[in-house]
């Protein structure tokens, strides 16, 4: 494992195409899998085909008499979702037998496991009710033995799995943010751990009543003050600027700003004052919010900021890279020829320099007009 994760690009690409050989990660035994994986994964590989190779292989090996145990999962499943693949079955197989494991493993282990899963959004916790309240109990149990890094990636998991309490109760929702501050204060959380800790706080208050489970004032504005730090940093993308140009020129559209900064820290990428549908918080969604190279799948932490967003009561409407393709490569069309844009489009990339030539206003209003729909459903879906 070690000697693969520090092999040159060359002798990696020589050992994916001898894995690829017809039976040859079958004869691997669950952990000689896992550690490949972990190995892959750790040395920056990206390819998907080793890991499609390896995974399919692991799945009807996870589970007794010589399946995967304790910290062999967990890294399994942090090599996968580091490398963003997509395998909604093999991801569900690992929280099955991540769940008959969970007294095995420690707070390292449970902590990568939590941010595998809640990163690659590929398990639900309405399809694994189980893991999740397993891994709420054992991780109150080993609350200890977590330091920053682990404890800061298991809040924001939490943060992603869902709003609902029955993730984690009152109680060790309140233990969890006692032990935040005890770490911090101790060790104190860096950057990144604090932007985490804000987001663990904005869910503490999306799930309401968090007199006994906040952070202390302190812990909440640094981690606060982190996070918008942060955001300043992050520059707008072309594809970004873009849109907000072809937008001005949209009938009903009042109004476009860029990179426009919310009451919760978030930054919108546009928002735009509508005469029909008021203000819009618009997310030009580019393939890095997806969890690979033509897929559709939001990575967690697209799906947490839109949520969270949404649960301030903004309107949140998406731009998916693919749409903005297709709308790019619609032909040149008179006013009177307008036509919803279509999701159809496989192309893993943006739009090139300069704007989309066949695009009317009228394609753009209905673009925006679909995109307002589906918040609406999304809504919807989440009404109780």
């Amino acid at each position: 494992g070690a000697a693969l994760s520090a092999a040159p690009p060359p002798l990696r690409a020589a050992l994916c195409a001898e894995l690829l050989v017809e039976g040859r990660a079958a004869a691997l035994n669950p952990a000689e899998l896992a550690i490949t994986l972990w190995a892959f994964a750790t040395a920056g590989h990206t390819g998907g085909e080793p890991y499609r190779c390896l995974g399919e292989a692991l799945i009807p090996r996870l589970f007794p008499p010589r399946g995967l145990e304790g910290q062999a999962i967990s890294n399994a499943a942090w090599a996968l979702a580091t490398a963003r693949h997509e395998n909604p079955r093999l991801f569900s197989a690992l929280a099955q037998a991540a769940a008959a494991n969970i007294d095995r493993l420690g707070a390292l282990d449970l902590s990568n496991l939590a941010w595998a899963f809640a990163w690659s959004s590929q398990v639900p916790v309405a399809e694994h009710p189980a893991f999740y309240s397993r891994l709420g109990s054992a991780s109150l149990v080993r609350l200890s033995d977590f330091d920053g890094g682990s404890l800061s990636n298991l809040a924001w998991a939490l943060a992603v799995a869902s709003p609902s309490p029955d993730v984690l109760d009152a109680v060790a929702a309140a233990a969890l943010s006692e032990r935040l501050a005890e770490v911090h204060g101790s060790t104190a959380l860096n950057v990144g751990q604090l932007c985490q800790v804000h987001q663990y706080q904005l869910w503490l208050e999306e799930r309401g009543d968090v007199a006994e489970e906040a952070l202390p004032e302190a812990l909440r504005e640094q981690a606060r003050d982190s996070f918008l730090g942060m955001a300043q940093l992050a520059p707008s993308s072309r594809m970004q600027r873009l849109v907000a140009r072809e937008l001005r020129a949209v009938g009903g559209v009042r109004s476009v700003e860029e990179e426009v900064v919310v009451a919760q820290g978030y930054t919108v990428d546009l928002l735009v004052q509508h005469a029909d549908f008021g203000p819009l918080a618009v997310e030009v969604d580019g393939p890095h919010h997806f969890l690979s190279e033509g897929s559709r799948r939001p990575t967690g932490a697209t799906q947490l900021k839109r949520r969270q967003l949404r649960s301030s009561g903004l309107r949140l409407v998406s731009l998916p890279y693919w749409e903005l393709n297709e709308l790019q490569a619609q032909p040149r069309r008179g006013r009177d020829d307008l036509r919803a844009c279509s999701a159809s489009t496989s192309s893993p990339c943006g739009p090139s320099p300069g704007h989309w030539h066949g695009a009317t206003s009228g394609q753009w209003s209905r673009l925006l007009e679909r995109a307002v729909r589906d918040d609406q459903r999304v809504e919807s879906a989440d009404d109780p």
